[in-house]
């Protein structure tokens, strides 16, 4: 019981410097640059006010120096962190997999927060993301290099070849080269046989949530459904999640391996 909840603290500390990087690397910020700041007043941000999750509710949701509202961004990575944390160490308890599936969440984890708050999946994690799973690859027995490989040019290759014929068809874009990288980058952790979980899985989930903002939005009547534009990456993310922690056993077996 212990160890499962020093996982959740550790969580929750990785969480709230996922928040830090989400929050500076659109800025174009160091990372490492000093104390966190108040993105309002940029008044600096005292310890006992920069508890994860805990000082949040403490302060009500609002910062102590100007009371504008803090972001419910904040708590919610660093509760999905936590929540990530306690997942990995009850699936893969002292194991090296950990080591893979950590950094792996960590790096879905930011590039949700970015998708979802600025439409963006940096190359800058994304391209070195699908690095380190390759390396991993290398490293670890978890897979083959010859099944990370396949999972990142496959994935990259499939969503590339969508992106293409849908903007040769539409003339409009219907995929961002980030999400691309994205898949790719899921393909090297996850190896080539989850990619058909994760792609029908985040099709799903996203048709779902797209058809459900037209609905509440009440613009369906004017075919808003076909041309709302909902950020793709957390959906993917989610997927792969799903796969690791759900289905990646079942997977493997319905597929022969």
């Amino acid at each position: 019981m212990a160890a499962f909840f020093l996982a959740f603290l550790v969580g929750l500390a990785l969480g709230s410097f996922l928040n830090v990087v989400i929050t500076r690397l659109p800025l174009k910020e160091p990372v490492w640059a000093g104390r966190s700041r108040c993105p309002h007043c940029r008044a600096p941000i005292p310890w006992q006010d920069n508890l994860p999750l805990l000082s949040f509710f403490l302060l009500k949701g609002r910062c102590r120096s100007c009371r504008d509202p803090i972001s419910w961004r904040y708590p919610g990575v660093e509760l999905a962190g936590g929540l990530l944390a306690l997942a990995l160490w009850a699936s893969f308890p002292g194991s090296y997999l950990l080591l893979v599936y950590g950094p792996f969440c960590a790096i879905l984890l930011t590039l949700t927060g970015l998708d979802l708050e600025h439409r963006w999946l940096p190359d800058v994690i994304t391209l070195p993301g699908i690095g380190l799973g390759l390396a991993f690859a290398l490293i670890f027995p978890h897979l083959s290099f010859g099944e990370a490989l396949a999972g990142a040019l496959v994935g990259g290759a499939l969503f590339y070849g969508l992106m293409w014929a849908y903007e040769k068809l539409t003339g409009k874009m219907g995929m961002g080269g980030g999400d691309v990288k994205l898949l790719a980058l899921i393909g090297a952790f996850l190896g080539i046989k989850s990619l058909p979980f994760v792609i029908l899985v985040s099709a799903a989930l996203g048709s779902l949530v797209g058809f459900g903002a037209v609905l509440i939005s009440g613009n369906w009547r004017q075919g808003a459904w076909r041309v709302t534009a909902i950020p793709y990456g957390p959906f993917l993310a989610g997927a792969a999640v799903g796969y690791l922690f759900g289905t990646r056993e079942l997977t493997r077996l319905l597929l022969g391996g």
